[in-house]
């Protein structure tokens, strides 16, 4: 009875070996892939598993269209169309200062109003003219300690839409009492900004196209069909503005002054999934 008792530690110690074995050598059947997977796993020489490339090429090993299963060609196109600006908004006005308000309102009233009358004078009409400043300022000496004045600033936007006036507004407005040239801002009219963005899709969507070509030349694939269209980034035009320091020096010794309007673009980028086999 005894000597059993010995032999169990040494059939436990062999039990254990024996076990440990067969979890070593146990290794599971890992899933075999479709064939038309292991065909397509490095078509560009780039595993899969790494993406799109930084130039916004990327395969894709399949996409399923109804019931088949494409193989499929990632990349972008960018597209930009610029055009002169076509309009412009000064902004102009009248800052002045008196003891009184009701002093300092009055003058105000005087010289704007013949700063405006001086720009209709030149055939624009009053809808292209909207207040967009107007306010009445205490002015304070905090040495005194009381009010010793008032400022009014009075300021309004100009909409051109012939550029070959905006110098003359600068220069009628500044004559007739506006005092504050706050700057030009050049745009598009609606018609030209949707003509442009529309040329900038089209170039878009060419330079995708003339991608995609010279990439199935290159690898010799065969481009079947489009699967996908879609829109990476839009971006509209950006009006600029630039501030006439000057105007009313120029425009106090009798010298027209020059305005030199810019380009203005609209960009457009797509993204575009093409079908080749």
């Amino acid at each position: 009875m005894l000597l059993g008792r010995k032999h169990i530690p040494v059939l436990a110690i062999c039990a254990s070996i024996i076990l440990s074995a067969a979890i070593i050598a146990y290794r599971p059947q890992l899933p075999q892939l479709p064939q038309e997977l292991q065909d397509f796993r490095f078509v560009s020489g780039i595993p899969t598993t790494q993406g799109a490339v930084t130039s916004g090429i990327g395969f894709e090993p399949s996409v399923a269209v109804g019931t088949d299963q494409v193989k499929t060609i990632s990349l972008s196109g960018a597209g930009s169309a610029s055009a002169q600006a076509n309009k412009a908004t000064l902004t102009i006005g009248v800052q002045n200062e008196a003891p009184y308000a009701s002093e300092a309102v009055e003058e105000n009233a005087r010289a704007m109003t013949s700063a405006i009358n001086a720009v209709l004078a030149l055939g624009l009409s009053e809808d292209a003219i909207k207040t967009v400043t107007y306010s009445v300022y205490p002015n304070y000496d905090y040495e005194l300690k009381r009010v010793i004045g008032y400022q009014v600033i009075n300021l309004v936007q100009v909409e051109v839409s012939d550029l070959d006036l905006v110098g003359d507004v600068i220069d009628a407005a500044s004559g007739a009492g506006a005092n504050r040239i706050d700057g030009i801002a050049f745009g598009l009219s609606d018609d030209l900004i949707e003509e442009l963005k529309l040329m900038a899709y089209r170039d878009a969507l060419g330079d995708a196209e003339s991608k995609a070509e010279v990439i199935a030349e290159y690898l010799g694939l065969t481009l079947t069909g489009v699967y996908s269209v879609s829109e990476s980034v839009y971006y509209p035009y950006r009006p600029y503005a630039m501030t006439d320091a000057y105007a009313l020096e120029r425009a106090a010794s009798y010298v027209p002054t020059p305005i030199y309007e810019g380009s203005l673009s609209v960009s457009v980028t797509v993204q575009i999934v093409y079908i080749f086999e």
